[in-house]
């Protein structure tokens, strides 16, 4: 688990300290996300230029650094609940805590998924993936 975390705020730091973050996934907005949403159920979603996420992309993308500090966060308050007696108490209580980590774990695993969902639909991204391009 610490290597997760240490890996995590090394990506947090680099992405905020080069700006990547607002290169890459900004700005965004709930209709550009619906408009890709409902073009991606449809077919119609442009993949000509893997270099640029579409508004779902986006969304997710930012989703899962999100959802890996809420996995991190209710992990210590399950795993060390006494030595973090704050963060079980934000999170409703060591019972709530285990909630808030199942459906976040859930929510990863969904994203999983669909990744592996969509790399089998564009077979051409994997290789971008791996090239980091």
């Amino acid at each position: 688990m610490w290597l997760l975390v240490f890996n995590g705020l090394v990506y947090l730091a680099m992405n905020l300290a080069s700006r990547r973050f607002v290169r890459k996934f900004l700005p965004l907005s709930p209709r550009a996300v619906w408009r890709d949403f409902t073009a991606a159920l449809m077919g119609k979603l442009s993949h000509a230029d893997l270099r640029v996420y579409n508004a779902v992309q986006k969304f997710a993308y930012l989703f899962v650094v999100f959802d890996l500090i809420v996995l991190v966060l209710s992990g210590l308050a399950i795993w060390k609940s006494v030595q973090f007696p704050l963060l079980r108490e934000l999170m409703g209580g060591y019972d709530n805590a285990r909630i808030v980590h199942f459906c976040a774990m859930a929510l990863m695993a969904a994203f999983i998924v669909v990744h592996l969902v969509m790399v089998a639909l564009v077979p051409r991204s994997l290789v971008a993936m791996l090239r980091g391009r």
